[in-house]
């Protein structure tokens, strides 16, 4: 990986500059975007009396270890898009689902209670992965991931998300897999038949999940107003 993309992908991570980018919750960062040198930072030129390729400085920064947000983020890039999309849709689906079973038991907001909500989070969670791994393999569903791109969204760590950067899913073998956000929203998403009151939970956030280079699972969490970011939940693919 370049040198720029990692600094720029650290600045991102660390909630930097490209939190506010567009108004929704979809960023789509082309290859050609991640060559180009920073606005501020001129492009390196080798000094005169330097080796070939830059010189040892240079290949020590290449050989710097990636970050596990870092390595998360190149292992999305090489997902097959649709599988990517199809996944994330499937979990956003899932997600929205909760949330609206879990606000429908909420008779009065004044007297939300932390360990009902997610007793009932806890509870309703196998019901929306369900129903989303069964909507995943409808013709609809299939038609919106070959044509809706996804990619991790920066946007979805600031206001009025307030989602956790990254998070993890255990796995069978004992290991975990990491976890990145990919998408957020604050009640609904386009093909979900379901939409948020915001009596309990002010945002979703969704997250792809792999390990090894491969796309293993999905995760969400539910916000509250309240007092934030809730439990993760996993399904595996």
């Amino acid at each position: 990986m370049q040198v720029w993309t990692r600094r720029a992908l650290a600045l991102v991570l660390t909630g930097g500059i490209l939190a506010v980018l567009v108004p929704a919750c979809t960023i789509h960062l082309r290859p050609a975007d991640r060559d180009e040198p920073a606005e501020h930072e001129p492009a390196e030129r080798p000094d005169e009396d330097s080796e070939p390729g830059g010189g040892p400085e240079a290949d020590d920064v290449d050989d710097e270890p990636l970050s596990p947000e870092e390595q998360a983020y190149e292992e999305l890039l090489n997902v097959d898009p649709q599988e990517l999309a199809l996944k994330t849709m499937a979990t956003s689906y899932a997600a929205v689902m909760v949330a609206s079973l879990v606000e429908s038991q909420v008779l009065d907001p004044a007297a939300i209670d932390e360990a009902a909500i997610e007793s009932l989070t806890e509870q309703y969670a196998p019901v929306g992965w369900d129903a989303a791994h069964t909507w995943m393999e409808t013709p609809d569903a299939v038609t919106l991931a070959a044509t809706d791109g996804i990619y991790p969204d920066f946007a979805c760590f600031n206001e009025p998300y307030a989602c956790p950067q990254t998070t993890e899913c255990p796995l069978s073998n004992g290991e975990q897999a990491f976890c990145m956000v990919t998408y957020c929203s604050k009640g609904s998403c386009p093909w979900c038949p379901w939409e948020l009151g915001n009596m309990a939970f002010k945002s979703v956030c969704v997250y792809g999940c792999l390990k090894n280079g491969s796309h293993v699972a999905g995760a969400f969490i539910l916000v509250s107003r309240l007092w934030g970011p809730g439990d993760t939940h996993c399904t595996y693919w």
